[in-house]
C-alpha cells in the first residue's frame, strides 16, 4: 500500500518516499479505514467512523486534529526536536462522555493514553480560533463537572464502610493509577491565527476558566514567609496549552506547553506537574528557615564575649543575672565577664575619686590662681580639673590657662616687686603667695624700659593698650621705681615700668 493514512483516528503517517500526508482521503473512506486497520492489526469495528462534515466543509477541524495527533506521534520537525509520544493505537477520537442527567455530553477532539511515560489519559481540544473564548473556556467547566462524578466502588475491602465512603471518581476506575493531585489533564492546541493572536487567545481562555484550573489557595500567616502559601488541586482540571505550529516544530516533549497559572513554557511532563504545591511551599519555607538560622548563627558570632570568647546559645541572646535581664550586644561581654568588668570599673572609679580628692586638698593648700583667685586646680567638678596636685611653678588654673591660650595673650609674667616691697621683705616674710615667682620673673626679664602687663583687664575702661604689648587697658602706667602695690586695685592688666 503506497499511502498509509489512518482516517478513523484523524492522524496521518508518512509515505514510503518520506512525504507526510495531511487530511483525510475523500474517496472510499471505508476502504481507508480497512487499510488503516490492516496496518495497525485492528478489526474494522475498533477503527471508529469517518469525520462528520468532511464532505461539506473539507473537514478543516478534522484536519487540524489529524495534524495534532501526527505531531504527538511523529515528534517535531526541527533538527534538535524531541521525538514523539506513543503510537496511533494510543489515540481515540470522537469519544463521548455523558454528564449527569443524560442531556449534555463532553466530547474531546482526541484522547491520548500513554501510561508508560506517566500519561494515563490526556484530553485534547483543538481550537481553530473560530469559536469565542467564552465557549472554549466553558468546555473546561464541563470537564470539571464530568470529572466530579462518582460511582459506587464494589471493592470488598470497603464492605463495612458507609455508602458515601464507598464511592470513587469514575475516572479512577476507568484509568487506574492516577497519582497527580487533581482531575485528568486537558491539552488545548490553538491554530489558524497569527502568533500574537494565538497568544492573546490562550491568555483570554485561561483568564475566563481560572476557576476550573486554579485550585484553592491556602495562605500561611507567619512573620517569616511574607504571606506565602500553596494551592490544592483536588478539585482542579490541569490545563496545558500550545499552538499547533510550536507542537509540529518541537514535538510534545519540547518546551512548547504553557501550564495555566504557571510562567514560561515547558515540556509535556513538566507542564503536567502541578505548580505551587504544598511540597513547593515546604521547600521554600525550609530555605527561609535555613537562611534565618544562618543569619542567627552570624548574629550569635557577633555577640561572642570579647573577654572569654563565649558564644550565646542559639535560642537566646540574653541571660538573667543578679540585676534582672542582661541583653548582649555586638562587641560586648557575657554576663559573668560583664559583672567582673563592672567591678573593675567601680574599683577604678573609686581610685580615681580618691586621687581627685587628694589633688583637691593639695591644690587648696597651694597658692590660688593669679587670674581668677580661685583654686589652682580649677573649679570642682570641672572637666579640666586635674587628678593630681599642681606643681610649684603653676600660676593659673586650667580654665584660665586655656582662656589665655585661646586669646593669644602669651605667657603670664607677674609684676616686678617694688623697692618698698623689697625693703619690707628684708624685715619680715612678705604676705604674698606669689612673692617668689615675682622675684624670679624680675630676674628672668631684666630688660630695661619693658612694659610688663599682668592682672585683670578692665574691658570697660576704654583705654587702648600700648602697641606691641598683650593688649587691654590699664588703671595706671607706673615708671620703674614707683610700681604698683601687690594689693592694688587690679584692672584686666596691671603693668609696671622696668
Amino acid at each position: 500500500m503506497r499511502c498509509r493514512v489512518v482516517t478513523a483516528c484523524g492522524a496521518c503517517l508518512r509515505t514510503p518516499t518520506g512525504r507526510r500526508t495531511t487530511g483525510l482521503r475523500r474517496r472510499r473512506p471505508a476502504a481507508g479505514l480497512e487499510a488503516a486497520g490492516h496496518v495497525l492489526g485492528l478489526p474494522r469495528s475498533d477503527m471508529g467512523g469517518t469525520a462528520r462534515g468532511a464532505g461539506r466543509s473539507g473537514a478543516r477541524h478534522a484536519m487540524a486534529v489529524n495534524e495534532t495527533i501526527a505531531a504527538f506521534v511523529l515528534g517535531g520537525t526541527a533538527p534538535d526536536a524531541a521525538g514523539g509520544v506513543g503510537a496511533i493505537a494510543d489515540w481515540a477520537t470522537e469519544v463521548e462522555f455523558t454528564l449527569p442527567g443524560g442531556r449534555r455530553k463532553v466530547r474531546p477532539d482526541a484522547v491520548l493514553q500513554v501510561p508508560e511515560i506517566g500519561v494515563l489519559v490526556l484530553m485534547v481540544e483543538v481550537d481553530r480560533s473560530t469559536m469565542a473564548p467564552e465557549r472554549v473556556a466553558a468546555k473546561f467547566t464541563a470537564y470539571r463537572e464530568l470529572f466530579r462524578v462518582k460511582v459506587r466502588d464494589n471493592d470488598p475491602a470497603l464492605a463495612d464502610k458507609e455508602g458515601a465512603d464507598r464511592t470513587v471518581y469514575w475516572w479512577h476506575r476507568t484509568w487506574p493509577g492516577h497519582i497527580r493531585a487533581g482531575y485528568p489533564p486537558v491539552a488545548l492546541v490553538v491554530t489558524d491565527a497569527g502568533p500574537v493572536g494565538l497568544a492573546n487567545r490562550q491568555e483570554a481562555v485561561a483568564e475566563l476558566s481560572a476557576e476550573c484550573w486554579g485550585g484553592q489557595r491556602y495562605t500561611v500567616r507567619r512573620d517569616d514567609n511574607g504571606g506565602d502559601g500553596w494551592r490544592e488541586y483536588d478539585d482542579a482540571v490541569p490545563v496545558v496549552a500550545t499552538t499547533l505550529e510550536l507542537l509540529a516544530e518541537h514535538g510534545p516533549l519540547g518546551p512548547v506547553w504553557w501550564r495555566f497559572g504557571r510562567a514560561g513554557r515547558h515540556s509535556l511532563m513538566e507542564a503536567l506537574d502541578n505548580p505551587d504545591t504544598r511540597a513547593a511551599y515546604d521547600l521554600r519555607q525550609q530555605a527561609r528557615e535555613k537562611k534565618a538560622r544562618q543569619a542567627r548563627r552570624e548574629l550569635m558570632r557577633t555577640l561572642a564575649c570579647v573577654d572569654c570568647g563565649q558564644v550565646p546559645k542559639e535560642e537566646s541572646t540574653y541571660e538573667y543575672g543578679l540585676h534582672g535581664q542582661w541583653t548582649r550586644c555586638p562587641g560586648g561581654r557575657c554576663y559573668p565577664c560583664h559583672h567582673k568588668h563592672e567591678e573593675r570599673r567601680e574599683k577604678a572609679a573609686a581610685k580615681a575619686r580618691g586621687r581627685l580628692e587628694k589633688a583637691r586638698q593639695a591644690n587648696a593648700a597651694l597658692r590660688p590662681c593669679w587670674t581668677c583667685r580661685g583654686s589652682i586646680g580649677g573649679r570642682a567638678g570641672s572637666p579640666l580639673e586635674p587628678d593630681e596636685a599642681a606643681g610649684r611653678g603653676r600660676l593659673e588654673c586650667p580654665q584660665c590657662a586655656g582662656d589665655r591660650e585661646v586669646d593669644g595673650l602669651g605667657p603670664l609674667v607677674l609684676p616686678v616687686p617694688t623697692k618698698r616691697e623689697l625693703v619690707a621683705a628684708l624685715v619680715s616674710a612678705p604676705d604674698d603667695p606669689w612673692w617668689e615667682v615675682r622675684v624670679l620673673h624680675a630676674k628672668l626679664y631684666p630688660v630695661r624700659g619693658r612694659w610688663v602687663w599682668s592682672g585683670w583687664l578692665d574691658r570697660l575702661s576704654g583705654v587702648a593698650a600700648p602697641r606691641g604689648l598683650w593688649g587691654g587697658s590699664t588703671k595706671a602706667l607706673v615708671p620703674r621705681g614707683q610700681g604698683l602695690r601687690s594689693g592694688g586695685v587690679p584692672g584686666r592688666f596691671s603693668c609696671a615700668w622696668r
